[in-house]
């Protein structure tokens, strides 16, 4: 027995992102002894250059049962804009990029744009990651606990392993096998990066949607989006960062434009950036050429199936369980649910009073629920990544049907 009267318990988190994070808060909440580990180093954890935002909305209501009251008081520290009232915002305004002319609202439940960093640097206070640790395997020994390597030879030992290490899960690789773990590419491939704009223009974009605002382009089908990512004096336009992202379908790529070489990569986005109505063609204007634009392929996990979990000894979490393409924005609302169920399970299992179900049993019902409301969601997202890039049939995309709202089921088809 642990010291507050609970079944003698340790579970190892693998992964110290949004969804590991908040595992570890509800774990800590609940008197439930884990460890926390971060392939990234400290140094690299706080100052990689890579840095976006993602929108919240339904899965907000999943982060109180797991933070303490302290850190959910301060979440607001986590939006782009501190001072944004989730309330005032109804949805994600879409634009014909040709004309600038109004197409449909993308309706969301409260949305607002947090910051990757920032909600990352809340969830981790009070906890102690431990970082630099590369997961390499995962075996499950004969006294029935979980033993993890890491690359640099260490190991532990656990009761349960989450896996919480994102899209390229290693767990999820050591769970199912190299090949089953293996990703799709969705043939949909995108630019996105962080921008400073002068004060005229961030002005006039955040005058059009305090959030966010997107538009698609009928020639070609190209999404070009632009939101707030950093807002540190809401006041002050100067201060403010965008999040930029153009995305496209693969095929709609002329095939004498090279998307290996950093010009290249910046010579489509600047011609199609001319070819948009205001305000995005002058936000396309004012990158600096000499920007390099990372270009990242939206994939998903198009093999998901029921894993073994071990007799409930290893699951996984986020990203790792259902990586999906990012245009309905439902990957981090998930990611909350995941980890507050995950959560949820570990407490009728070790949590006093809640011990109602052994080890097997809840994780077998864990496992059960992500994947078919994974599953849903990445065939729902894969649809929406096709369609709202193909002027044919973006009116008959998830976006105008269900907005951003959670899906239910029946309404997963791709066809």
């Amino acid at each position: 027995m642990s010291p507050n009267g609970t079944k003698a318990s340790h579970v190892l988190i693998v992964g110290a992102g949004t969804s590991g994070l908040l595992i570890a808060q509800g774990l800590k909440k609940a008197n439930i002894p884990f460890s926390i580990f971060e392939s990234e180093t400290s140094t690299t954890y706080q100052t990689r250059t890579r840095e976006w935002g993602m929108t919240l909305h339904w899965g907000s209501s999943h982060i109180a049962s797991c933070l303490p009251s302290e850190l959910t008081e301060r979440f607001h520290e986590a939006f782009a804009d501190p001072t944004q009232n989730p309330a005032s915002v109804t949805g994600l305004p879409i634009y014909n990029g040709k004309t600038g002319e109004f197409i449909i609202e993308m309706a969301a439940e409260k949305p607002c744009r947090v910051s990757r960093k920032k909600m990352r640097n809340l969830f981790s206070e009070g906890l102690d990651v431990q970082y630099g640790k590369k997961f390499a395997s995962a075996v499950v020994d004969e006294d029935s606990k979980v033993k993890v390597t890491f690359e640099d030879g260490s190991s532990t030992t656990g009761d349960v392993l989450v896996g919480c290490d994102g899209a390229k899960s290693h767990v999820r690789e050591a769970i199912v096998g190299t090949e089953a773990a293996k990703l799709t590419d969705a043939s949909v491939s995108m630019f996105n990066f962080p921008y400073k704009f002068d004060v005229e223009l961030a002005r006039r974009i955040r005058d059009m949607n305090q959030l966010f605002i997107t538009s698609i382009h009928p020639d070609h089908g190209t999404m070009f989006w632009l939101s707030i990512q950093d807002a540190p004096n809401p006041s002050d336009p100067s201060t403010w960062t965008f999040q930029v992202l153009q995305s496209w379908l693969d095929s709609s790529v002329p095939t004498d434009v090279d998307l290996s070489s950093p010009e290249g990569r910046m010579s489509l986005f600047k011609k199609r950036a001319e070819e948009y109505a205001e305000p995005w063609r002058s936000a396309g204007r004012a990158i600096d050429p000499a920007t390099i634009l990372p270009l990242d392929k939206g994939t998903y996990w198009e093999k998901a199936r029921a894993w073994d979990n071990r007799g409930g000894k290893m699951t996984l979490c986020g990203d790792a369980a259902h990586p999906m393409t990012p245009h309905r924005g439902q990957g981090l609302n998930n990611a909350l649910q995941d980890a507050a169920n995950f959560v949820a399970a570990m407490r009728t299992v070790y949590g006093s009073p809640e011990q109602t179900r052994g080890l097997k049993q809840a994780v077998d019902e864990y496992d059960a629920e992500v994947l078919e409301r994974g599953m849903l969601e990445m065939n729902i997202s894969l649809k929406q990544s096709l369609f709202i890039h193909d002027w044919e049939t973006l009116m008959q995309s998830p976006m105008v049907k269900m907005g951003m709202h959670r899906a239910e089921k029946g309404s997963g088809s791709t066809s």
